[in-house]
């Protein structure tokens, strides 16, 4: 982990193949006894660091064999083609939960799940 200041906010569409409400957030394993899902992220404003983020977007999309918590998930994180390099790799940085507190964004959670 760095130290680089970041910020995001935007909209967060959030879903998995499980019943409604999630049972992972709920102390439940999965409705179907694995979790797939995704987390998709349209940014209005942002930045990491010096790094521009506006209007930029990504999607987080993991396959867990069981509920998260048990690990042994897999991931592919997919970047909005717009973005310059560097754009890139600030929205893989925060993606991946790399830029940020152990338990403080659901980037980092899935992260070490993973």
């Amino acid at each position: 982990m760095t130290d680089i200041p970041w910020l995001i906010k935007g909209r967060q569409f959030t879903h998995c193949n499980c019943a409604y409400g999630c049972p992972c957030q709920f102390n439940a394993l999965p409705t179907h006894g694995n979790c797939r899902g995704l987390i998709a992220v349209g940014i209005d404003e942002g930045h990491h660091g010096t790094t521009e983020l506006d209007g930029l977007r990504f999607v987080v999309i993991t396959d867990f064999p069981g509920a998260i918590h048990e690990g042994h998930g897999t991931a592919a994180v997919v970047i909005d083609e717009r973005a310059t390099e560097s754009q890139r790799q600030a929205l893989l940085r925060i993606a991946t939960g790399q830029d940020t507190q152990p338990g403080a964004t659901i980037f980092q959670v899935l992260s070490i799940m993973l």
